[in-house]
């Protein structure tokens, strides 16, 4: 049955499946809510086995690439949010993973399972302290959607990508597409309100929920432009990535989101290390000479801290001082609330070490914990009701973990950086795509840097590009000299000397 229904074109099978069965699932839900589960549940398994019965799996990705800027949070099932139109697509696509696996009968001992053992055991820690958890529904509800975002966006595009060298440029196109989009209803919105600076944080709802998101993802995507432009042959393409790469920095800074500021800095250093690679001595040997110069410049230091009185909400406050304000924690509210979250994540963390309060439930579970001192008008009493402007969970992913995991949840997310980074400088100085691979770990660090102060890896937006940058990475490495690199990074002369080399 199945191989005849190959030899028919996908389009007259899936397409009137699709509108058929939203238009029968709706008639259900409205007469009878029950039926109307199964049903979707059915028809999603069907249409998973026909996208990747027709090879459909990378046009699937790339549709939900292009649709991620502009996934929308809407009421769903008591009181839940769900982004539209997205996170069902993800939800189709991890359906579509089983089945795309049997398909290609990849055997267990490829390189390729020895790097997704790496996000093992953040699995296990996360179906772990959701039995300890003090909202265990939550808890369950958030772990899940945090392992399908690693199972699509890592583990499917790992193997999509080792398939197709063209498939992550292709997909950030067009998230770059929809990202231009939403920059410019930015545009509008802000015109609505007379260019007043102090509404930047919510002129990107309803897609980016406020600026520092949207920040985070320009300073990645500008990485990612940047970066293969800066090899590439044709002028064409050297103009296209230039004209992209500023673009991206410009949202940056029209974000006014300091994290992602400070993340380009950190990102330049770490581009300076790949390009200068010197030996791991150095590199340690550096790395220590700051801890020990910042620990002897300390008091001087904390000194022009706590003398700093810079506000990030100033109206006319500009780039250089909105990123001085970082050091205000006296005066700056929105600093000092940042400081309180992470005091009680802190507090939670020594309180249940090893299972946290659960995955999800920071935001209900932390007022208790609050520094009294550090307490101020964006200070949350009621989490299901917070002050105007305030919200959020611990703006810190790796304090996050440690409040809601324990130590074996923050453990288990660097192990997994860690393999990325020795990864990208294991073979940074013969490996035939290490071009590829720096840029990919230096559009990493900007999170790696992002993720101290903020935590966005529970989006669909950021989860994308983050986990399928380091899925392009794995597989730009294990892909040795077989196939040509994803966006042009090598060249074609690299590409010939790769076959020579064969």
């Amino acid at each position: 049955m199945f191989t005849r229904l190959k030899t028919i074109h996908p389009h007259k099978i899936i397409v009137p499946a699709l509108v058929g069965s939203i238009v029968l699932s709706w008639l259900l839900a409205s007469r009878q809510p029950m039926l109307a589960l199964p049903l979707i549940a059915a028809f999603s398994v069907f249409l998973a086995y026909m996208l990747v019965l027709y090879n459909l799996e990378p046009a699937y990705m790339k549709a939900i690439a292009f649709l991620l800027p502009f996934s929308t949070p809407v009421p769903f099932l008591e009181g839940s949010m769900i982004r539209l139109p997205t996170e069902p697509m993800i939800g189709l696509a991890l359906i579509m993973l089983p089945l795309f696996l049997l398909k290609e009968r990849t055997p267990p001992y490829t390189p390729l399972w020895k790097e997704i053992l790496y996000v093992i055991p953040l699995f296990g820690v996360y179906l772990f302290s959701t039995f300890f958890s003090e909202m265990f529904v939550v808890s369950l509800k958030f772990s899940l959607v945090n392992i399908a975002y690693v199972l699509v966006f890592y583990v499917f595009l790992l193997h999509l990508f080792r398939k197709d060298d063209r498939l992550f440029p292709d997909m950030l196109k067009l998230y770059g597409m929809g990202f231009v989009l939403v920059f410019l209803w930015s545009l509008y919105q802000y015109g609505q309100y007379d260019w007043n600076p102090l509404v930047l944080r919510g002129i990107f709802r309803p897609f980016y929920n406020d600026h520092t998101i949207f920040g985070a993802s320009a300073a990645l995507l500008a990485v990612l432009a940047i970066g293969p432009g800066m090899r590439r042959r044709s002028v064409r393409g050297f103009i296209f990535s230039g004209v992209a790469g500023i673009f991206f920095l410009v949202a940056v800074f029209y974000s006014t989101s300091r994290g992602a500021m400070l993340s380009l800095v950190v990102a330049a250093f770490v581009a300076i290390i790949m390009w200068l690679k010197p030996r791991p001595l150095i590199v340690v040997t550096v790395f220590v000479l700051l801890l020990i110069s910042g620990y002897a410049l300390y008091p001087g230091l904390r000194d022009r801290i706590e003398k700093t009185d810079v506000l990030s909400y100033e109206t006319g406050a500009g780039v250089v001082d909105r990123t001085r304000s970082v050091a205000n924690v006296s005066t700056d509210v929105s600093n000092v609330e940042r400081l309180n979250r992470w005091v009680s994540a802190w507090r939670m963390f020594r309180e249940r070490p090893l299972t946290g309060f659960g995955p999800g439930t920071y935001q209900f579970v932390y007022i208790p914990y609050q520094e009294e001192r550090l307490m101020n008008r964006l200070t949350v009493t009621d989490p299901y009701n917070p002050p105007e402007g305030s919200g959020g969970t611990a703006h810190s992913e790796y304090l996050l973990l440690l409040s809601e995991t324990g130590i074996m949840g923050l453990m288990a997310f660097l192990l997994i950086l860690v393999r990325w980074s020795r990864l990208a400088v294991r073979r940074w100085r013969d490996h035939p795509h290490r071009n590829a691979m720096a840029v990919a770990l230096v559009a990493l660090s900007t999170y790696f840097f992002h993720a101290l102060v903020n935590n966005f890896l529970t989006t669909d937006k950021m989860a994308f590009l983050f986990w399928g940058t380091a899925a392009w990475l794995v597989a730009v490495y294990h892909r040795g000299g077989k196939v040509g690199v994803s966006c042009g990074v090598e060249g074609r002369e690299g590409i010939r000397k790769m076959k020579n080399e064969e």
